[in-house]
């Protein structure tokens, strides 16, 4: 009898065990568009909420584009032709206080030249930002439209910290280059414009 209870005692522990095991306290995340994101809560150090600045007129936008943002993608990288294996992947943006948008991107560390490691500037766009006026979160870096192609870079989402871009070429019978990714703000940085 004695053996039989042990017996039974031990499986109950081993099942207890082994349910306590399989159990994970997750942070659950619902967004406004229905989608979820989960986070093991021994992995969340922290959570906090903050208040984000966005823009409300033509005038706050174009003061919150200035500045130096770095999107994780090698965003609008046809631009770099031959150099793309010379560079890291990471895109910069950078916004003059006269507006004008310069593209640029890290060297890779290894160059046998005064380039490694420094970001090169690889284009400028000019200054020809267009802010809509009616949702000032919304606009063009610049938009060519001409009768059967054009190209335009956009951003939507702009807040204080970051932006979406969207880069879109096309001709009349539809996309040919289309390209997205997010803008986040960074410290000011030194660049070199390559010539």
């Amino acid at each position: 009898m004695k053996k039989i209870i042990c017996m039974l005692a031990m499986a109950l522990l081993a099942i207890g065990a082994a349910q306590a095991q399989e159990q994970v306290r997750k942070m659950v995340v619902r967004q406004n568009d229905g989608q979820e994101m989960r986070f093991k809560t021994e992995n969340v150090e922290e959570v906090t909420f903050e208040e984000v600045a966005i823009p409300t007129t033509v005038e706050e936008a174009e003061a919150t584009l200035v500045g130096y943002w770095k999107c994780n993608n090698p965003f609008l990288s046809f631009v770099l032709g031959e150099n793309i294996n010379y560079v890291e992947s990471t895109a910069f943006l950078i916004v003059t206080e006269d507006l004008e948008i310069l593209l640029g991107y890290k060297a890779v560390d290894y160059l046998p030249n005064e380039y490694a490691g420094k970001i090169l500037v690889f284009e400028s766009f000019g200054n020809e930002i267009i802010v809509n006026s009616d949702d000032p979160t919304m606009g063009d870096f610049f938009r060519y439209d001409y009768d059967t192609e054009g190209t335009a870079l956009s951003f939507m989402n702009l807040d204080q910290n970051s932006f979406d871009a969207h880069f879109e070429s096309y001709v009349e019978d539809g996309p040919t280059s289309i390209q997205d990714g997010t803008f986040y703000r960074v410290e000011p940085f030194e660049y070199i414009i390559d010539e």
